[in-house]
């Protein structure tokens, strides 16, 4: 099994409940390891447990009521956190086996990056593929595609169902607009990433490179509002078909599977 995940990092500042000690524990984790905590973070051995217990006695708490979270901050010095840890947390979606097509409707191409690990000779690893967005601009681009879809898709067009892969578009309809709702839940001023994680070891690493199933998404979604459906339907049958793939090897079911 594979997992991916989608973060909501909030801005600090307009955290209200438990703001300061958020703020104690950044301070302190940065002074503790020099550097943010984020999914890449790895700890040893009793790292984890040593790092805890430091910041239990540096806040003076007990160790049980010790919370902690990923953060980042932008280029203005400005940090946005991710509380993790939690038994309900509203700050986190997790997907097994695949990606849904809703999640990546949230980010536009340019904003894909890596996370990477240096195999010397100025050489670098591909290790993970993630997105970052402001909620504002994510806000935006699920609002415009929702009205695209709803109108398109959901409508009162009757060519759809001359178009298989299209009908099932109704289901990212619904995800679209579960999306916007749970965004709308927090700040506007904070920051959305999608780290595809595990599912990486399931892309082929030559294709990691180029693997660009948003700008995919978004061009079907372009084929759909200016009603080329022909080329939307086959654009999204190749898009399913390489996450059916993908998701068959990570959940253990690949075996021959064509494009019919």
């Amino acid at each position: 099994m594979a997992q991916a995940v989608l973060m909501v990092y909030e801005d600090i500042n307009s955290i209200k409940e438990n703001g300061g000690y958020w703020k104690e524990y950044v301070e302190f984790y940065e002074k503790y390891w020099d550097a943010p905590a984020t999914p890449k973070s790895s700890w040893w051995g009793q790292e984890y447990e040593d790092f805890r217990e430091s910041l239990s006695a540096h806040l003076g708490l007990d160790k049980k009521h010790i919370r902690d979270c990923f953060f980042t901050k932008d280029k203005e010095e400005n940090y946005f956190i991710c509380p993790i840890g939690t038994e309900v947390n509203l700050n986190i979606m997790a997907c097994d086996n695949h990606i849904p097509l809703e999640w990546f409707l949230i980010f536009d191409s340019a904003q894909k990056s890596y996370f990477y690990t240096h195999t010397g000779f100025g050489a670098v690893h591909h290790d993970a593929i993630y997105y970052s967005s402001d909620l504002t601009s994510s806000l935006v681009r699920l609002e415009s595609t929702y009205k695209v879809l709803s109108e398109k898709i959901n409508g009162s067009n009757t060519d759809i169902g001359k178009y298989p892969e299209l009908k099932n578009l109704s289901f990212v309809t619904e995800g679209v607009s579960h999306m916007r709702e749970w965004i709308k839940g927090f700040s506007d001023n904070g920051v959305i990433m999608l780290n595809y994680g595990e599912i990486c070891n399931f892309i082929e690493p030559d294709s990691m490179k180029n693997e660009d199933s948003v700008g995919e998404i978004g061009k079907i979604i372009e084929y759909i509002e200016k009603e080329d459906l022909t080329s939307a339907n086959s654009s999204l049958k190749l898009l399913n078909f390489k996450w059916f793939d993908i998701s068959a090897k990570a959940s253990g079911e690949s075996g021959n599977i064509s494009l019919q």
